[in-house]
Order: structure tokens, then C-alpha cells, then sequence
């Protein structure tokens, strides 16, 4: 496994642990379809959560700034994917919220949650 794809799954862990020690119900991880793929989504009160995960090594660029407009269309995309073959999530509001986590050499990860993000 490469060394990307590896700070990509602690971070997916890392975001799933802190926002289930919120109260947050991880409904599904890694949300596969031809479109491309939900990180996390999950249940929070009345909001069914798509959160998108980034991932750094280092603190020199913000992880959030690399969810584009491009990317945030996909995943509202996505959304609606996951919401034919969920229907009883119908009733729930749609929020989007991103995780950015940077993981430093020899400090404790840096997690951000940016609730609603988009």
C-alpha cells in the first residue's frame, strides 16, 4: 500500500472515531459508484451527513482548500445516488461537512470539522 493511500485510510478512521465520539451514527464508509465516492456518510439527529475526508503530511496547505467546486457538485451528485438506494434517508436533512486532518511528524493529528460546509 502506498504511503497516500495509507495517510488516506488513518485519516478516514481518525474522522469516523471523532465523529462517532460526537454522537454521530456511521451509516456507510466509502460509498462506492461509477461517480466516484462518499468518504463517510452518516446520521446526526435530523441530518444525514456526507462528509468528505482530507488527508495531509504536513501543515503547509489547508486539506479543506482541495475540496473544489468540481468535487462538491460530484458529491452532491453522490448524495442523490445514495438516497435512491437509501429512501428511508429521505426524510432526513442533507448536510455536507468536510474533515480536514493534517498529521504532523512527531505531534498528535490536527483535526478540523467544518460542519455544513457546503
Amino acid at each position: 500500500m502506498s504511503a497516500r493511500k495509507k495517510l488516506g485510510i488513518d485519516g478516514e478512521n481518525l474522522a469516523a472515531k471523532y465523529l462517532e465520539s460526537l454522537g454521530y451514527s456511521i451509516l456507510e464508509r466509502d460509498f462506492r459508484h461509477r461517480l466516484g465516492e462518499i468518504d463517510i456518510v452518516a446520521e446526526f439527529k435530523d441530518h444525514l451527513v456526507i462528509c468528505e475526508v482530507k488527508s495531509r503530511s504536513s501543515g503547509n496547505i489547508d486539506p479543506s482548500l482541495s475540496v473544489t467546486l468540481a468535487k462538491r457538485t460530484k458529491l452532491r451528485k453522490l448524495y442523490e445516488v445514495f438516497i435512491t438506494q437509501h429512501p428511508s434517508k429521505l426524510r432526513m436533512q442533507p448536510r455536507f461537512d468536510v474533515i480536514s486532518i493534517i498529521f504532523q511528524q512527531n505531534d498528535a493529528p490536527e483535526l478540523e470539522h467544518i460542519p455544513n460546509a457546503f
